[in-house]
Order: C-alpha cells, then structure tokens, then sequence
C-alpha cells in the first residue's frame, strides 16, 4: 500500500467534493490505459479495477491510500509522486512524502481477520432514486459477498471455490459518510464498519487490494484494512 501526505496550499481551496475525481484522475494519468477502462464481469457486465484509494482531508493536510492488484502499479504512483509530487489537476501539494505500508494478509488457504472501513450498497428505492444500505442492513451483507466473488471472477479468471463467511461486527450508528465525485449533487452514504471475513488469502488479499461494493475507484470508498488477524 502507498501512503501519500501531502499539504494544500491554502486553506481557502474549496475542494472537498472534486476531491476523489481530482485523485482519480491522478491515479489514472499514471497507470496504464487498461486500468482506467477497467475488467467486464462477463455474466453481469459489471466493470472492476484492480486498484483502489481512499483518501482523508483534514484543514489542509491531506492523507491518500492507494492499492493495487499488480504491486508494480504501487510502484508507478509512489515513483510519479517521488519524482513530481502530488499534482491534482492546476492544485500543486507542498511537502509531499511517500511511504510504503504492508496491508496484505500471509499466504493461506483459510484465514479469520477482522477489517475494518466503508462498503457501499445501494438498491434502487420506489423513486427511482438509489437508497444506501447501512451495514447492519442483511441485504448489505449480501450485496458485498456478492460483489467480491463477482471481482474474484473478474480479476482472477476462474470463479472462487473455498470458504467464505462474512459477518459484521460493528458499526458506527450515528454518523455516515457522505462521499461525491462529479456532478453528482446526491452525495453516496456509507457508515463506518467492522467485519469478520474468514477465506482464503487469495480473496481477503483481492479485497484489501481492489476494494469491494459500489464506488471503488472514484468515490474513494470500498478501501478495507486489516483490524485484526486472527
């Protein structure tokens, strides 16, 4: 996982909701073609990355993750920031550092952690108009679990034949969070969680590098970390 901190150069920039489309198209300006059109589902025609970011934006100081199924296009980013610094779109960040974080869980056929972060999962209301799950919702649960064996399939060419139990653990209850990119002016809501996976390596290192459930790679949403090894 890479690790960018970099410093806005004035607090006076509004730029909380571009935010994620700006680190996108960063990400994307440094990656190969193919990554940006992205991996067809072929049952669905659902389309996954193999890459992710989240991101953290306190008064001026910004904080970016990023993850990769291909460890060399870790590389390509933290090389592109070493070299220029975190340039998003005219905004020019100061003080730029990189760091390289292990975020991969070891070898194994079957392994219990504990990760923790958003999932978003959405379902069409009455209205027409998306109604956000939270994670205590059992149709969340469903959706995500779905969502994973569908990107395995995707990303790893062959469908996904071991043990795969997720449970939640926790959630924050009282505050969601509100995520934009584009013109959407209906911001997406995920709620803070914590979940009990027990897979394979394989699988819990396909979601921790490529995220899980609607937004991965632009809302900057879907990014999961391990709480706990079990």
């Amino acid at each position: 996982m890479v690790v960018i901190d970099s410093k806005l150069p004035t607090t006076n920039l509004k730029i909380t909701k571009i935010l994620p489309e700006l680190i996108q198209g960063f990400i994307y300006h440094h990656l190969p073609a193919s990554q940006h059109v992205g991996y067809k589902h072929e049952k669905t025609g659902k389309i996954f990355k193999k890459t992710n970011f989240d991101y953290r934006l306190k008064v001026a100081d910004l904080r970016v993750r990023f993850t990769a199924f291909e460890p060399k296009f870790e590389e390509l980013i933290a090389m592109a920031v070493l070299k220029n610094g975190l340039n998003l779109g005219e905004i020019h960040l100061t003080g730029s550092t990189v760091s390289l974080q292990r975020h991969r869980v070891d070898e194994a056929d079957l392994a219990t952690v504990l990760l923790k972060g958003n999932v978003v999962c959405a379902l069409k209301g009455l209205l027409g108009h998306k109604v956000y799950l939270e994670p205590q919702d059992s149709r969340h649960l469903e959706m995500m679990k779905k969502n994973a064996l569908e990107r395995f399939e995707t990303l790893c060419g062959r469908e996904y034949e071991g043990e795969f139990e997720l449970n939640l653990k926790w959630q924050n209850l009282e505050s969601p969070l509100y995520f934009y990119y584009g013109n959407n002016k209906m911001p997406v809501r995920a709620w803070s969680a914590v979940w009990e996976v027990r897979a394979s390596s394989e699988m819990i290192n396909l979601i921790l590098d490529t995220g899980v459930g609607s937004g991965c790679m632009s809302f900057g949403v879907g990014f999961l970390e391990v709480a706990k090894e079990k």
